[in-house]
């Protein structure tokens, strides 16, 4: 429940701080003197936007603050949402500047303006112009229906989400599998004439670094045979080749190794360099003898090579991108092979959960259609209350063929205001009045099954008078013995009806227009009711007339 409620600089209003109790509470006063205003500073604190011209003039900023009191169900649910909660309530703020910032407070905790909808929309049912368009969208009739349905219905609901969801999500996985098979189809040649030509040149990994390396050697044959015969002359056969300068080095240091160690050393070394020599001058004799000049398969090098890069130029960079892609195409071609099979288990999967949505929807569809029987009655019983005796109501029910975690029922709201008359969609209600009760008596059924503590009426008399106002004051006092009804009013009948009343009053004072509110005593009640009825002109029989309307409460 609302308990304490402060705006501070919204349009005319400077400062306002106000403490409500249980049940019906009404705001009253003249026509303009800013009854609405105080709507809009209820539609911050449950997320609404703000805008800069909401701030009053000369001010910097606006301000708006709730003290809301919540059941342990209420409590757990913002519990779940991260919001910390004390001794049974919450304090919301909303703060709104001229450079367009905004905030939101919940005890305390900022929270995203998305947040605070979600967690207000749990606390406070604001019944206006809004909520009549949405009575008349057929399109929120099942959110209603839904809103009584049992434990059973309610898990049929959810059985119906997770298979709709699974059917969606197969169906996906056959819309892609058919688009990679026409993608496919499309280049089933393509890929077959790739693969075969990758398979004719059949390149192995590795296999280019190896012709480019015997590729050289072929190339180079001359020179390399060249400067290997070079080598062999240098190291054996000049007059002062390498082996002949060691050997006579190595025997004129053999004669002195034994007159010291130093020597002895000495020739070591040098008896292990002339035989390394001697070893690279055996390696030389042998490639001197391997060295190939074959032109014949330099030639084949050339053109094995010539095919290798003709493919990477195609396929890849390097001899395993070209079998990867190979390896790829082939998969893609071996996977339109299996798709059809593939597509019949998917298939056969989707007829499987169309048949168990079938069955599930038609149950929910039950659930519903014994909902919006008792809804009738009970709607019928409400109209018959608000002065609509000869008001039937009717819950039209059509199916959808198309998959819909709601399940295929298209609920709509249907109404016959007068004897005779054929049903006919809400839309095509003329009276405003007629649309004021019919939200009256849904509000006053389902207040019992929302589980929100605070509805809030703007002008729902709007259109009527007579005995049909007193019975929309009596069904307002009604709906608050279930939750905290606040209800702006023009009626002298509803705002008797008030376990609270506040009056709100526009004044002028230096030159600056405010709006201030206060709650009235027994005494001003009767004043003010008494100006509801007859305006200026107050008579001994219009106050009575007011006291009986307090003393009918």
């Amino acid at each position: 429940m609302l308990r304490e409620l402060q705006i501070e600089n919204l349009a005319i209003i400077k400062h306002l701080d106000l403490e409500f109790g249980n049940k019906l509470i009404t705001l009253t006063g003249e026509t303009g003197a800013g009854k609405s205003i105080i709507l809009n500073g209820i539609n911050l604190l449950i997320g609404e936007k703000a805008y800069k011209e909401m701030i009053r003039d000369g001010e910097e900023y606006l301000d708006a603050q709730g003290v809301f009191e919540i059941n342990e169900m209420q409590m757990q649910n913002l519990v779940d949402m991260g919001i910390e909660v004390e001794e049974g309530e919450i304090i919301v703020q909303r703060r709104f500047d001229r450079q367009g910032r905004g905030k939101a407070f919940v005890n305390g905790r900022r929270v995203p303006l998305s947040s605070l909808k979600q967690i207000m929309g749990t606390l406070v049912d604001l019944v206006g112009q809004h909520s009549h368009q949405l009575l008349l969208n057929k399109n929120y009739h099942i959110q209603l229906i839904d809103k009584f349905l049992n434990e059973d219905g309610v898990k049929l609901k959810e059985e119906l989400e997770e298979i709709v969801s699974e059917y969606h999500k197969f169906h996906k996985t056959l819309l892609k599998l058919e688009e990679i098979k026409l993608e496919m189809l499309e280049k089933k040649e393509l890929y077959e004439f790739q693969i075969n030509d990758i398979e004719n040149i059949n390149p192995l990994s590795g296999e280019d670094d190896n012709l480019e390396e015997e590729y050289k050697k072929l190339f180079n044959a001359g020179k390399i045979q060249e400067n290997l015969a070079n080598s062999q002359y240098s190291l054996r056969e000049s007059e002062y080749s390498i082996m002949t300068l060691l050997a006579q080095t190595k025997k004129n240091i053999e004669h002195i190794a034994k007159y010291g160690k130093e020597f002895e050393d000495l020739y070591e070394k040098l008896d292990k360099v002339y035989y390394d020599v001697e070893d690279i001058a055996y390696i030389i004799d042998d490639l001197v003898s391997d060295v190939d000049s074959d032109e014949h398969r330099l030639n084949n090098l050339v053109d094995r090579l010539d095919k290798i890069n003709s493919l990477k130029r195609k396929y890849g960079f390097t001899i395993n991108e070209i079998l990867e892609y190979k390896n790829d195409i082939g998969e893609k071609l071996e996977k339109l092979k299996n798709n059809n099979f593939e597509e019949k288990e998917i298939k056969e999967k989707l007829e499987f959960l169309r048949k168990i949505y079938d069955n599930k929807a038609l149950s929910l569809s039950e659930c519903r259609k014994k909902v919006a029987e008792n809804i009738e009655k009970l709607l019928h019983e409400q109209l018959a209350d608000l002065n609509m005796p000869n008001a039937k109501f009717k819950v039209n029910f059509e199916k959808d063929e198309k998959l819909n975690k709601k399940g295929f029922d298209l609920v709509e709201f249907l109404i016959a205001t007068n004897v005779g008359q054929d049903y006919k969609e809400l839309t095509k209600i003329v009276s405003g009045g007629e649309v004021s009760r019919i939200m009256l008596a849904l509000k006053a059924i389902f207040s019992k099954v929302d589980n929100i503590p605070i509805l809030i009426f703007d002008e729902i008399d709007t259109g009527v008078g007579g005995e049909t106002v007193r019975k929309i004051a009596t069904k307002l006092k009604e709906i608050g013995e279930n939750a905290q009804v606040i209800c702006i009013t023009h009626s002298p009948a509803i705002a008797a009806k008030g376990q609270q009343q506040f009056y709100i009053e526009k004044q002028v004072i230096n030159g600056n227009t405010s709006t201030t509110v206060r709650q009235l005593d027994e005494e001003e009640r009767v004043g003010e009711i008494g100006r509801m009825l007859a305006g200026e002109n107050m008579s001994e029989s219009v106050i009575a007339h007011a006291k009986e309307l307090l003393k009918e409460d």
